[in-house]
């Protein structure tokens, strides 16, 4: 019955890794020695911090290395307390607008502020601007002033029209002064101009930072060794949790069942990497990895497998959550339906014995949305139906099968993820929408040529194109403005006083960072050899020490 069905069938590329990541156990997960010798540089770093104290600038600009080490997240309380302190302190307000208080300090404290939840007002930058109202062309031949006006402006909210300003700016200078800058602050800047660190994912922006760090003349050595050491210890830890994920898909036979689908198992567990990459959260992310890939196999389902037919049957059984997969579809589609429903019963069974009772039904309330939104598109498709842009802006939220994951991400942050985490995902806040957004257009963008190259549905590139009579380079700029837009909600809804508990706010917007990286400028997704570098770098190449 497969092969006689005519099938929308993708040419998708081949996973591109070996096997090499099962052979990852738990010897990899570092000697005694390494880890004592983190411990007694982890108390050093710390006294370094709080004798940092005395100079709330200087320990802002600490803060700020820590954070981009990769190793603040070992101080987060001794920082939050001091941000605060500094938040609230009439004098050291005074301070930073100060004339002495140059660009670059000032953009730093900035970013630090507003990275923990504090919205510092960008009238900091209003000193930094002549009397036409632009800012001064002499802070041009200020580079690192410059990068970090850059990088500040990614932290713009609505309506703070100075900071697209600064954007607008930096970025039409940066380029220049790349070329008569140092060797590593050229690539540091070239690097912030393709991937802000505000935007980027966490770990790939502490493993460049490491490098940029090393090279430069004030570098703090034990700082380093603690940043290096915490890397690679953190490194172990991710190839014990890849072989897991490797053996799982292995176990579940989706590449030699599912041969239709994208098997991404190294890239799904670099997703997983980006949502939280703390020690604590080991568990989540072979929880959250196992998901991507069965979402995955999912949305190739529906896009490019299925007949119409056969995804009706298949979405009415996930909605009635039938224990077995519906007759009249293909025994590939029958596997993966008995391998997602056993796979969220036994969740749900595991959650009801951690006392978070509730919360599997949110996680199939979310899959359920998402196959959903997948076959209102599969309905749009076989119509020859191009919806109007704001039908197909409601429908790809659900699309994005982002509200699936971040539900499946606050499983993994352990029993603090209660019921009330999981009605305030559902309840719509305006960070999730945020969220999907950024997701479903960003992808949209860079995946339009390749999806174009069979029979698929209409796009958010197609349907702004015919409901505002455009050109398609219009339309990718419309879209990249409801991109730009919607990060700045989500940074809004990551400012103090917060909707929900911050560390969920967290969740989702690294969340919407793998998304940057993923989809800024190719579908490297699909396509995993634009990937390869930065799995290679994260999960497999250690920093020599």
């Amino acid at each position: 019955m497969e092969n006689e069905v005519q099938r929308p069938l993708a040419d998708f590329p081949v996973n591109i890794w070996e096997d090499i990541f099962t052979s990852f156990s738990n010897s990899d997960l570092g000697s005694d020695k390494l880890k004592e010798k983190h411990i007694t540089l982890k108390e050093t770093v710390k006294e370094s911090f709080m004798a940092s104290r005395a100079n709330p600038i200087e320990n802002i600009k600490f803060i700020d290395t820590l954070c981009r080490l990769g190793v603040s997240y070992h101080f987060e309380k001794d920082i939050t307390d001091k941000l605060e302190k500094s938040f609230d302190c009439l004098d050291f307000n005074q301070k930073i607008r100060q004339e002495r208080c140059d660009l670059y300090t000032v953009g730093i404290v900035f970013q630090v502020f507003r990275q923990f939840g504090f919205k510092l007002s960008a009238d900091v930058f209003n000193k930094f601007k002549d009397e036409d109202g632009k800012f001064k062309a002499h802070l041009v031949a200020d580079a690192r002033g410059m990068l970090t006006l850059y990088e500040a402006a990614q932290w713009s909210t609505p309506g703070e029209d100075i900071l697209d300003e600064a954007l607008a700016f930096s970025n039409a200078h940066l380029e220049e002064i790349s070329s008569r800058s140092s060797p590593h602050l050229a690539i540091r800047i070239k690097n912030a101009l393709k991937h802000p660190f505000h935007k980027g994912i966490s770990r790939i922006e502490t493993r460049k930072f490491i490098s940029y760090y090393e090279a430069e003349e004030k570098c703090d050595s034990t700082l380093l060794e603690f940043a290096k050491i915490d890397f690679n210890l953190l490194q172990m830890l991710y190839r014990h949790e890849l072989a897991c994920v490797t053996r799982w898909h292995k176990e579940i036979e989706f590449e030699s069942k599912i041969i239709y689908a994208k098997h991404r198992v190294a890239e799904a567990c670099l997703w997983a990497v980006g949502t939280y990459f703390e020690p604590e959260y080991s568990q989540g992310r072979v929880l959250l990895a196992n998901v991507v890939i069965l979402l995955t196999a999912l949305d190739d389902t529906y896009d490019a497998y299925g007949t119409k037919e056969e995804l009706e049957l298949f979405t009415y059984a996930l909605e009635k959550w039938l224990p077995e997969a519906p007759n009249g579809i293909p025994d590939s589609m029958k596997h993966l339906y008995r391998t997602i429903i056993d796979f969220y019963d036994k969740l749900e069974d595991e959650l009801e014995k951690q006392g978070r009772s509730g919360c599997g039904f949110h996680l199939k309330k979310s899959l359920k949305s998402t196959s959903n939104g997948y076959m209102q598109e599969v309905n749009w498709l076989k119509k020859d139906y191009t919806a109007k842009f704001d039908e197909y802006k409601e429908n790809a939220i659900l699309s994005s099968a982002y509200y699936a994951i971040m539900g499946v991400t606050f499983v993994g942050m352990g029993e603090v993820a209660k019921l009330d985490a999981f009605e305030w995902l559902s309840s719509h806040p305006k960070i999730r929408t945020a969220a999907e957004i950024i997701c479903r257009f960003t992808d949209d963008i860079t995946s339009y040529d390749f999806e174009h190259k069979r029979e698929h549905v209409a796009t958010g590139i197609d349907c702004y194109m015919k409901q505002f009579c455009v050109s398609k380079e219009l339309a990718v700029h419309g879209l990249f403005n409801i991109v730009s837009n919607a990060w700045k909600e989500l940074n809004q809804e990551l400012m103090r006083p917060h909707s929900f508990l911050f560390p969920f706010l967290m969740r989702i917007l690294n969340l919407s960072r793998i998304i940057d990286v993923v989809y800024r400028y190719e579908d490297a997704y699909t396509h995993p050899e634009f990937l390869k570098e930065h799995i290679v770098s994260l999960l497999i190449e250690n920093i020599p020490i």
